[in-house]
């Protein structure tokens, strides 16, 4: 065996000859970016090897991916892509610091307006001891103090029963869940009642921590999904859980190893004991929701796109290793189809899209970008696969929304950024990159076609420190964001025709989703009186270079508003209240899905959403 050392971690591994240096570091759980999810195509991956020389490790494939993706002086430093290269001896390695980037997710939490009506309760009991004259078992007695009489018997529950009572003077506290009593308490615990509300993002898991009595959110947290390691989207993690019999279970260990991790951090903040949280409530798209409870999802990825389940799922939390009381309920709420899952469900429950008055549209942007559009007494609902480009995957200098991320480029004179932290640039996130090609269109460096400005006429026009930045490439031209001497990294910071090229299909997917849920509805897209933006990313998009490049429909800017993680506020109003929870499930049999591969009318708008231009 093999030892292998992770930088600045320090965490050890001990793995076979031949491993990849990516596969060591899952092994490890340490997490390395991996978009692609180690083809060796996104360059994401790269780390340094400090304790040897590459000749040390061994190449997987041929060298181009190191012309693409590493630079000279990278190369002589020891930076390698760790999912190209073999471990033949022990080794350190370090991997890049990856800066927080999942604040955003919990940035703009909702103040949920609702009465708490949770479906756990707990009761305090004070029961009569037991004598010669009253031989009644442990658990009789409980349950015929208990003001529900249907309650089933807990194997669990009874097994500590007898010392639990007499230890507490026969004052304990029931924990009800309907016709389970999910757990007995020594004295009056009635005011301790916890529930945690989660979302299961492809890209960002979540996790919000409730008190059930009060309503109240009492933590929260999010987690970098380290699914990832396997793929930046879903048919990525569709196609590795389908690769063996072991895959399927490594997905699932993966994001129940976060979440845990996550509950004690929230735990630990708040004086909260694990055992007190009784209930988690679980939204995330119907791939995520498979993958988190271990249920095979090979066939969501080819036509007809079939889930296993579609209804909400009430499991235990033991079943899942899911580190809150072993007994407590885990609830995945309702999926709408193949690719419209329970966080749109979610998103249609706190966006309140039975009850909105006109015509509504409701747009998560992301992988998969969801898309509802409610009125006429009807709730349409597709999905648009939008590619990894809103997340900065598949983009050359593309990053999460991270300290030193791009967030925002104003163009005059010269180039004007937003870098998260403040600091110098290391790349550019979604945000950054829907700005920076909006303000290159309306300043004319790119036409609506996406082609950079080739015709001398052209370039006159621009501002002579604009001009410099536009340049030719080995295959196209380029415009250079930030020079290398300002940049971390100390290199160019570029924008590509490839990667102009690579909004444009994701913008494409979702216009052309918007157009067809339209027209299926009977309406033009000047009828919608709103646009609601869920998700992190919606809360930090420029609304107007949404507009510029016809990501959007082109509807006043008041119009359009951003209600921030409407998902992860989904799942708390249904953890909140069993009416809420209801409601959800009404609206996942409410929602009529519009399967946009169907339709003859969507490659027309596709190539129609292609250009850069209002709509």
């Amino acid at each position: 065996m093999i030892k292998v050392t992770f930088l600045p971690s320090e965490k050890v591994t001990q793995i076979s000859k031949g491993t990849s240096i990516l596969q060591a570091a899952i092994s490890a759980g340490v997490q390395v970016v991996s978009t692609c999810g180690g083809k060796g195509t996104c360059g994401k991956c790269k780390v340094q090897i400090s304790s040897a020389t590459p000749t040390h490790v061994t190449e997987i494939k041929l060298s181009e991916n190191k012309k693409k993706f590493l630079s000279a002086a990278e190369l002589a430093e020891g930076w390698v892509l760790a999912c190209q290269q073999l471990i033949t001896e022990d080794m350190t390695i370090r991997v890049q610091a990856e800066q927080a980037a999942n604040q955003r997710k919990t940035d703009f939490a909702a103040e949920l307006k609702i009465k708490p009506a949770p479906g756990v309760e707990k009761v305090f009991l004070q029961m009569a001891k037991p004598s010669v004259e009253d031989q009644t078992p442990d658990w009789q007695r409980l349950v015929a103090a208990l003001p529900n009489q249907g309650i089933k018997f807990n194997r669990r529950v009874a097994a500590s029963l007898p010392r639990l009572l007499r230890e507490s003077d026969y004052q304990v506290t029931a924990v009800l869940a309907g016709e389970r009593l999910l757990a007995v308490e020594p004295g009056n615990t009635s005011r301790r009642c916890y529930g945690v509300a989660i979302d299961v993002g492809t890209t960002t898991v979540v996790a919000y921590l409730m008190d059930l009595i009060s309503g109240a959110l009492v933590n929260s947290g999010a987690v970098t999904n380290p699914q990832q390691v396997y793929g930046a989207d879903v048919i990525s993690r569709i196609t590795h859980a389908a690769s063996g019999k072991n895959q399927l279970g490594e997905l699932q260990e993966k994001v129940i190893e976060a979440l845990n991790s996550l509950i004690r951090k929230l735990c630990q903040e708040s004086g909260i004991a694990k055992e007190e949280i009784y209930q988690a409530m679980v939204v995330g798209n119907t791939t995520m929701a498979h993958l988190f409870l271990g249920i095979d999802p090979t066939y969501l990825a080819p036509a007809p796109f079939i889930p296993v389940f579609r209804d909400t799922v009430d499991v235990q939390a033991d079943e899942l290793g899911l580190d809150i009381l072993a007994t407590g309920r885990v609830s995945v709420l309702p999926n709408v189809a193949g690719y419209v899952g329970s966080d749109t469900v979610g998103v249609m429950l706190a966006a309140g899209a039975d009850r909105l008055p006109g015509i509504s549209l409701i747009v998560d942007i992301g992988t998969n970008g969801e898309i509802v559009l409610s009125g006429k007494g009807r709730i349409l609902t597709c999905s648009a696969a939008a590619g990894p480009a809103f997340e900065g995957a598949e983009i050359k200098y593309g990053m999460r929304a991270a300290e030193g991320a791009i967030e925002g480029v104003r163009l005059g004179e010269d180039v004007e950024l937003e870098i998260i932290g403040g600091g110098k640039p290391r790349g550019i996130c979604g945000s950054g990159l829907i700005d920076a090609i909006a303000e290159l269109h309306r300043a004319g460096v790119i036409g609506p076609t996406g082609r950079f400005a080739a015709e001398s006429a052209q370039l006159e026009k621009l501002p002579p420190l604009l001009r410099q930045r536009l340049r030719k490439a080995e295959r196209a031209s380029e415009f250079v964001l930030v020079w290398g001497m300002d940049s971390e990294t100390g290199e160019d910071i570029i924008l590509s025709q490839k990667d102009i090229r690579e909004m444009q299909l994701a913008k494409g997917a979702i216009m052309a989703g918007i157009r067809i849920l339209s027209l299926e509805m009977g309406i033009n897209l000047q009828e919608i009186d709103r646009i609601l933006l869920a998700g992190a990313f919606g809360n930090y998009i420029r609304k107007e270079s949404a507009v510029e490049i016809g990501l959007l429909p082109s509807l006043p800017i008041e119009r359009i508003m951003s209600i921030g993680n409407a998902a992860g506020d989904g799942a708390k109003m249904a953890l909140l209240s069993v009416e809420e929870c209801s409601r959800a499930e009404s609206l996942a049999k409410r929602g009529e899905h519009v399967e946009l591969s169907t339709r003859k009318e969507f490659q027309k708008e596709f190539l129609k959403g292609l250009d850069f231009k209002r709509v």
